[in-house]
C-alpha cells in the first residue's frame, strides 16, 4: 500500500491505489486543504515532490505550468507509489468529527426572492461541532447539496444556512416550494478546510452572493471571543437585494475594529455606494495587502481574480483562504 508523505510537516498516512489521495488523508483523519471534494474548485492543489501520482482534472482547473510543475488536484489524484508531496496539514482540524445527525426545521425565511435563511434545531443530545467556515451537505427528500454554516456555534444553537435559488435546480425547488418549519432533513458534516486561522494580522473578508452566509459565522466568532484584529468586510452582489443581511452595518457600528463595504456589480440606479467588482475595491483602498489575511467566499472565478491581482499588491499567498461556492446545474 503506498505511502504518502506531506511536506514540510512529515506526516505520513497510507492510500489504497484506489483511493484518492484526499479520501485517504481524511479516512486518517488528516485534514487537507479541500472544498468541492470533485474537481471543479481548486482549493486542493499540492506540488508532488517525488513518486508517481496518476491524476485527472476534469474540468480543467489546471493550467499548463501548474502541470508541467507537477501540481496536482488531491480530490482527483492517486498514487502508484510512495510518493511525497508539498501541501499544508491542518492540525485546528484534528478534533472536528464527522457525523450524520438528523435536524428539523426551526424556521425558514426569504430576505430576497432568491435566497432562503434556513435554522435548523437538533435533538437535545446531539453533539455536532464545527469551526466556523465549514460547510455541511443538507439532504431532503432524497437529493443533496452542500451549504455553508452561517453562525458560530458560540453565538447561537442550531444550524443556519443561507440558500440561494438556482433556476429549475431540484433541490431549490424542494427548498423554495416544499420546506416548512417542523420538516426534517439530514445533515451531513461538518466538512472543508475554511476557517479563522489564529493570527494578529488585520483580516479582510471578501463575499459574493451568499458566500456571506461564512463570512457571517467567522465575524460572529472573532466577535464574541473580543478579537481586536481589525476586519473589513467586502460583500458584492449583482443587485442591491442580493445584499440581503443588515447585519454587517450592525456589527460596523457596534464595534471599533469593523469596516463594513458593500459593492454592486450590476446597473443599478438607485446605488448610491460602491460599484464593480468587489475584489477591485479591495485593491482600490489598500497600496499594499502584505501584512493581510484574506478569507474570499464565492464563486471561482471571483477568487481566482482576486488572488491574481492581490499578488499584485505584495500579498502573500499563504494567508489567501478561500472557498468556491460551485452551484449544481441540477
Amino acid at each position: 500500500m503506498p505511502k504518502i508523505t506531506l511536506i514540510p510537516s512529515n506526516i505520513e498516512f497510507a492510500s489504497e491505489q484506489e483511493s484518492t489521495i484526499l479520501a485517504a488523508a481524511l479516512k486518517e483523519n488528516i485534514f487537507l486543504e479541500h472544498s468541492c471534494s470533485v474537481g471543479n474548485c481548486g482549493s486542493c492543489k499540492v506540488q508532488v515532490i517525488s513518486g508517481d501520482v496518476q491524476s485527472n482534472d476534469p474540468y480543467e482547473v489546471l493550467t499548463v505550468d501548474e502541470t508541467n510543475n507537477n501540481i496536482v488536484l488531491t480530490c482527483c489524484s492517486k498514487t502508484m507509489t510512495d510518493c511525497e508531496i508539498k501541501a499544508v496539514y491542518y492540525a485546528e482540524l484534528s478534533n472536528i468529527k464527522r457525523k450524520v445527525v438528523a435536524a428539523k426545521v426551526n424556521s425558514i425565511d426569504f430576505p430576497a426572492v432568491d435566497i432562503a435563511i434556513v435554522k435548523l434545531r437538533l435533538p437535545p443530545t446531539a453533539r455536532f461541532d464545527y469551526l466556523p467556515g465549514q460547510y455541511v451537505h443538507l439532504s431532503f427528500q432524497g437529493v443533496s447539496r452542500s451549504y455553508s454554516i452561517a453562525n458560530a456555534q458560540e453565538v447561537s444553537k442550531g444550524i443556519e444556512l443561507h440558500i440561494r435559488e438556482v433556476p429549475d435546480g431540484e433541490m431549490s425547488k424542494k427548498i423554495f416550494q416544499n420546506l416548512k418549519e417542523n420538516d426534517l432533513v439530514r445533515l451531513d458534516g461538518p466538512v472543508g478546510t475554511f476557517f479563522v486561522h489564529d493570527s494578529e494580522r488585520p483580516v479582510i473578508f471578501l463575499a459574493g452572493g451568499t458566500g456571506f452566509a461564512p463570512v457571517k459565522a467567522m465575524v460572529e466568532a472573532l466577535i464574541e471571543k473580543g478579537s481586536q484584529r481589525p476586519i473589513y468586510i467586502y460583500w458584492g452582489s449583482q443587485t442591491v437585494a442580493g445584499l440581503y443581511s443588515e447585519q454587517p452595518y450592525e456589527w460596523e457600528q457596534q464595534n471599533f475594529n469593523v469596516r463594513y463595504i458593500p459593492v454592486i456589480s450590476g446597473n443599478v440606479v438607485e446605488w448610491e455606494g460602491r460599484t464593480g467588482y468587489v475584489h477591485s475595491a479591495v485593491l482600490e483602498d489598500f497600496d499594499s495587502l502584505s501584512t493581510f489575511d484574506i478569507y474570499a467566499c464565492g464563486s471561482p472565478l471571483m477568487i481566482n481574480a482576486a488572488q491574481s491581482e492581490f499578488i499584485n499588491k505584495h500579498h502573500p499567498s499563504d494567508q489567501f483562504y478561500s472557498d468556491a461556492f460551485v452551484a449544481s446545474l441540477s
